[in-house]
């Protein structure tokens, strides 16, 4: 069972443990370089995300244990538009494991309830199909636009 929840200081050890794995981030993926993350610049991330004002980013985690596995990130807010982007990652040990559906279902909840927005957009790499399955899976539509290999999807809500 995941929870989503605000980061804290207290989690900057196991959030620089998944930042710093290449594992956890495919380089045909994603362009997220592992090798400039230091303990600071986590601590950096985490003071940060208090003053940001148009993304929200979640720890998940999961029970009873309260174990950081990934962050989740609405990000792009626009009140105007209704509409957001949305972001995840999840540390490679717990892939596979429904973990990434269950966070993706609490975050779509929490921005069609709380934020009150009608349009979710993601991008995914073309080649990276089991992402691809599990958001068409959840109802995300591909747009048919590839902006440098990565397909936009969205749902509306």
């Amino acid at each position: 069972m995941i929870f989503l929840r605000p980061f804290n200081i207290n989690d900057k050890n196991r959030l620089y443990e998944i930042k710093s794995n290449p594992l956890n981030f495919n380089k045909k993926f994603t362009n997220f370089d592992t090798t400039n993350v230091t303990i600071e610049s986590i601590e950096n991330f985490i003071l940060n995300i208090i003053n940001e004002t148009n993304a929200i980013r979640l720890a998940i985690c999961i029970k009873p244990n309260n174990i950081l596995i990934g962050c989740i990130t609405i990000g792009e807010i626009n009140y105007i538009k209704s509409c957001c982007e949305i972001h995840i990652y999840i540390d490679i040990n717990y892939q596979s494991k429904g973990y990434g559906k269950s966070s993706l279902e609490c975050l779509i909840e929490y921005i069609h309830n709380i934020l009150k927005l009608k349009t979710i957009k993601l991008k995914v790499h073309k080649e990276h199909v089991k992402a691809f399955f599990l958001y068409k899976k959840l109802g995300f539509v591909n747009t048919n636009k590839i902006n440098n290999e990565f397909i936009d999807m969205h749902l509306k809500i």
